[in-house]
């Protein structure tokens, strides 16, 4: 992967490089918002948490990627997620700057900005945003970004934050998870429907990547 320099977010490898970035335990990444003043500042995300509840009842399960100091030192580490073939789950992401007291929901700014953000999911899951020729898991989006605000420009798209998991055959792979941001560029938003299928395709997208992580997937 490579580093924006200007945002200071990691940015989304060229078609060439996407297979390489497809290791576990990437480390955690600075959003860039505004403070009062319109400053930029970064908001750290040092923890990403999954919550797989079945859909037709049971405990939810929890698994989660933490880099507990950061974007220097030591990697983050991704749990291994464990799943049941033929079960449906929801699955809710959420996302926490941990280094500060108490922790940051950086959920709660990517729910405020929801016409700029979208989660993809690929990996061994076939969905919107991954066709591989064989697959763990399948995904579908299950939020809109009515669903935290007023929709105020375009379509009333996705945003990722509660996702449908379906697990399939026993297996091992992996799940891997991106939020990129999409804010609106000289007046037009970079956001739109297409984003997943280019994504699947192996294009290059607009905006800048918050997080970009990966997890080992068992379907047993």
């Amino acid at each position: 992967m490579v580093r924006d320099m200007q945002s200071d977010c990691i940015c989304l490898p060229r078609v060439g490089a996407l297979a390489s970035a497809l290791a576990l335990a990437l480390s955690a990444v600075a959003c860039e918002t505004s403070d009062d003043h319109g400053h930029d500042e970064n908001e750290v995300i040092s923890l990403v948490e999954l919550t797989f509840t079945p859909t037709g009842g049971g405990a939810p399960l929890v698994f989660e990627f933490n880099d507990p100091d950061g974007d220097g030192g030591a990697s983050g580490v991704s749990d291994r997620i464990d799943l049941t073939a033929g079960v449906e789950y929801s699955l809710g992401v959420r996302f926490v700057n941990s280094l500060t007291e108490p922790p940051d929901d950086i959920t709660d700014e990517v729910k405020a900005e929801a016409e700029d953000h979208l989660v993809f999911v690929l990996g061994d899951v076939a969905g919107p945003a991954s066709t591989p020729s064989s697959a763990l898991a399948t995904h579908a989006y299950a939020d809109l970004e009515s669903d935290y605000g007023t929709n105020a420009v375009g379509d009333d798209l996705p945003v990722g934050l509660v996702n449908t998991i379906t697990a399939k055959d026993a297996g091992s792979g992996e799940l891997r998870l991106i939020l990129r941001h999409l804010p609106e560029l000289n007046g037009q938003p970079q956001k739109s429907g297409d984003l997943p299928g280019e994504l699947a395709a192996g294009r290059d997208l607009p905006g800048s990547v918050d997080v970009d992580i990966s997890f080992e997937l068992v379907v047993s």
